[in-house]
């Protein structure tokens, strides 16, 4: 049965004495409401073939007069369906793949590097923690991943993903940086007595 014929009947039952009879306003039915109150339904699922969030809602007032307000749509979105490219589907597989593996790597190398009291020192330490930045970028990446394919995540948790996602990647190339840059007070420098401490390379490599 359509929204109008809905209203056509409605219209021969009882009416609310002093309030707002059935009305149809070109796309919902709005059933006989009582005085100064608000009349909600959920918005239509489609227009003319574009499809419409029907989580959210419609809304109309009903004066203490009995007439009707204009219907609020503003609260429906329209609903824009994921179109994925041909192909993207193997190379995020290849992408999980690759950062899984990196990962697993990473941490057994940095693993290793903890474990042997021998190999700790600031050559060393210095190699954890870039490790450390590339591992924190992997899991953010597969994280963010996951949760845009399994989960409906809100603006607030996408946001803070991508930030710290970004923020991991920068402070990959600063740790890089910091390698070079030990290096070549090692080589160059190596008479002068001039000598960076962790705490600087770690405040370069972490910006704080």
């Amino acid at each position: 049965m359509s929204e109008y014929a809905k209203c056509l009947m409605d219209k021969f039952m009882p009416a609310i004495v002093g309030g707002c009879k059935s009305d149809f306003d070109g796309l919902l039915c709005w059933n006989g409401t009582e005085a100064n109150t608000l009349s909600v339904l959920p918005c239509v699922p489609e227009i003319k073939g574009i499809k419409y969030n029907t989580s959210h809602s419609v809304s109309r007032w009903c004066h203490g007069n009995g007439t009707w307000n204009i219907t609020d749509y503003t609260e429906c979105r329209e609903v824009h369906p994921m179109v994925i490219p041909q192909g993207a589907e193997i190379t995020t597989t290849i992408y999980f793949v690759g950062y899984i593996s990196s990962l697993l790597a990473l941490i057994i190398a940095m693993w290793i590097f903890l474990y042997f009291k021998d190999l700790r020192c600031l050559r060393n330490v210095i190699h954890t923690n870039l490790m450390c930045t590339y591992i924190l970028t992997d899991l953010f990446w597969i994280l963010t991943l996951t949760l845009q394919i399994f989960a409906d995540i809100n603006l607030a948790t996408c946001v803070f993903l991508i930030t710290f996602l970004n923020y991991f990647i920068l402070t990959n190339f600063f740790w890089m940086f910091v390698e070079g840059l030990y290096l070549y007070m090692l080589v160059v420098q190596t008479f002068t007595g001039e000598n960076i401490t962790l705490r600087v390379y770690a405040t370069i490599g972490w910006g704080k």
